[in-house]
C-alpha cells in the first residue's frame, strides 16, 4: 500500500517537522524550569513557616506574603506565557529578594549574606523560569537576565543593610548549567536541521521512485493488454481483419496515444477513475460484464456468479485495476486454455473483495515460473500490487486453471458483507 499512498501524494512525516520539534523542545524545557522554580518557592515558604512556628516572637509573615505574587505569576506564566507576565515575574521576584533580605535581617537580628540558603532559593526561582521564545538563543538571554536581576536585587539589599557582598557559587553554577544545556540543545538543533532536510529529501526521492514504479507497471500492463494482445490477434487471423477487430485496434491506439492513458477506463475512455459522480457504482456489474465480454472476444462464454454487489466496496481506481486484472485472466483463458467456457465468481469479506476465474482447460505446470510471464506477472500480479492486492494461481496440466484475485475494500457495505 506504500506505493499506492505515495502515488496519491501522501507522505508520512519522519518524526516531527523542524518548527514543531523546536517549539516542543522549548516548551518542555520551560515547563521543567517552572516546576523547579515552584519547588524553590515552596521550600522558602516552608522555611519561613518553620522559623515563625519555632520563634513566635519574631514577625516573619510579611516575608511569606511577598511570595504569593510570585506564585500567582508563575501559575499564569505556565498557563498563558507572555512577555508581560514574564517581565512582571522578574520584577516582583527581584523586589521579593530585597524584601526578604531586609525582613530576615531585622527580625532575626543576624547578618544576611547574598549566598544564604533561602536567598539562593529565591534567586534560583528566577533563573529556572526559562522563557519560551522562537529560539533557544532567546531563552539563554532570558536566563542570563534572570540571573543578573537576582544578583542585583541581593546586592541592593546588602547595600541597604551595609553588609559585605560575597560571590554566590550556587546561583552561578545553576545559571552556568542551564545556559550550557540550552547551548548544547541549540547546537544540536542547528545540526539537526541539515539532517532533517536530508531525511525529507530521501523520503521525497523514495516517493518519486514509487510513483515512477507504479506508472511503469501501469504502462507495461497497458502495453500488454493492448498492443501485444492485438498483435497476437493479427498473427492468428488469416486474411483481412474483421471490422470489429479493426475497431478494437483503433480504440487501443487512441488509449495509448492519449496523454492521460493511465487514467482511462477500459469501457468508457471519457471517464476518469476519480470521477465518482452520482450512480458511478450503480452499474459496475454491467461495466464488468462489458469488460469480460470484450476480453473473451466472443470465443469464451463467461458465467459471472457470486455477490456482484461487492464491487461497490471498491473505489474507482481499485475497481478499474481489479476489472482489468480479471479481463487479463479471461484473455489468458481465451488464448491458452483451449476451452470455450469459464466461470467468474465474485465474493467479499474480511475487508477485501475477491474474484476467482476458473476454467477446465489444458492447464500448465506452475514450476515453469508462470509469474515471470508478462501477462501474469505484470497485467495481473503487478497491476493488483499497485492497489495493495494480490493474485494466486492454481493449475495442473490437463486439469484446468484457477486464479484468485484479492484487493482491499475501500468502503463499508452492510449489504455485501464487506467491511473496510
Amino acid at each position: 500500500m506504500h506505493s499506492h499512498a505515495a502515488r496519491k501524494g501522501c507522505i508520512v512525516p519522519l518524526g516531527l517537522p523542524p518548527h514543531l520539534a523546536a517549539r516542543t523542545t522549548s516548551t518542555a524545557i520551560a515547563r521543567a524550569g517552572h516546576a523547579a522554580a515552584a519547588v524553590c518557592l515552596t521550600s522558602v515558604g516552608l522555611v519561613v513557616v518553620s522559623i515563625q512556628a519555632y520563634l513566635p516572637q519574631v514577625i516573619l509573615w510579611p516575608a511569606l506574603v511577598v511570595l504569593i505574587p510570585m506564585v500567582v505569576l508563575l501559575v499564569l506564566l505556565e498557563r498563558s506565557p507572555s512577555a508581560f507576565i514574564a517581565v512582571s515575574y522578574l520584577a516582583i521576584g527581584g523586589l521579593c529578594v530585597v524584601w526578604y533580605s531586609l525582613i530576615a535581617s531585622t527580625q532575626l537580628d543576624t547578618p544576611v549574606a547574598n549566598d544564604d540558603f533561602t536567598i539562593v532559593l529565591l534567586k534560583l526561582s528566577l533563573i529556572l523560569v526559562i522563557g519560551v521564545g522562537p529560539s533557544l538563543g532567546i531563552s539563554m538571554v532570558w536566563t542570563t537576565a534572570a540571573y543578573l536581576v537576582g544578583e542585583l536585587a541581593a546586592l541592593a539589599a546588602l547595600v541597604m543593610l551595609g553588609a559585605p557582598w560575597r560571590f554566590d557559587t550556587i546561583s552561578f553554577a545553576v545559571w552556568f548549567i542551564v545556559v550550557g544545556l540550552l547551548s548544547v540543545l541549540r547546537a544540536d538543533r542547528l545540526t539537526g536541521r541539515d539532517s532533517q532536510k536530508e531525511i525529507y529529501r530521501a523520503a521525497r526521492d523514495e516517493m518519486l521512485a514509487d510513483v515512477r514504479r507504479v506508472f511503469e507497471q501501469r504502462a507495461t500492463a497497458l502495453l500488454h493488454d493492448t498492443v501485444l494482445n492485438q498483435l497476437a490477434v493479427i498473427t492468428a487471423t488469416p486474411g483481412e481483419l474483421s471490422p470489429a477487430v479493426r475497431a478494437a485496434i483503433r480504440t487501443d491506439l487512441e488509449t495509448i496515444v492519449g496523454q492521460e492513458w493511465f487514467d482511462v477506463d477500459p469501457v468508457d475512455p471519457g471517464r476518469s477513475p476519480d470521477d465518482d459522480g452520482p450512480g458511478e457504482t450503480a452499474d459496475r456489474h454491467g461495466r464488468l460484464r462489458a469488460i469480460v465480454d470484450d476480453a473473451a472476444g466472443g470465443e469464451v462464454r463467461v458465467q459471472i456468479e457470486g455477490e456482484t454487489a461487492v464491487l461497490d466496496a471498491l473505489d474507482s481506481e481499485a475497481f478499474d485495476e481489479f476489472s482489468r486484472a480479471i479481463a487479463q485472466c479471461i484473455a489468458n483463458v481465451r488464448r491458452h486454455a483451449g476451452v470455450d467456457a469459464a466461470d467468474l465468481v465474485l465474493g467479499g469479506g474480511g475487508g477485501e473483495v475477491s474474484a476467482m476465474v476458473i476454467d477446465g482447460g489444458r492447464g500448465f505446470a506452475l514450476d515453469a515460473r508462470t509469474d515471470g510471464r508478462l501477462g501474469v506477472g505484470t497485467s495481473i500480479v503487478g497491476r493488483l500490487e499497485t492497489i495493495g492486492g494480490s493474485a494466486t494461481v492454481w493449475s495442473q496440466p490437463g486439469k484446468g486453471t484457477s486464479v484468485l484475485l484479492r484487493v482491499p475494500a475501500a468502503r463499508s457495505s452492510s449489504a455485501t458483507g464487506v467491511r473496510s
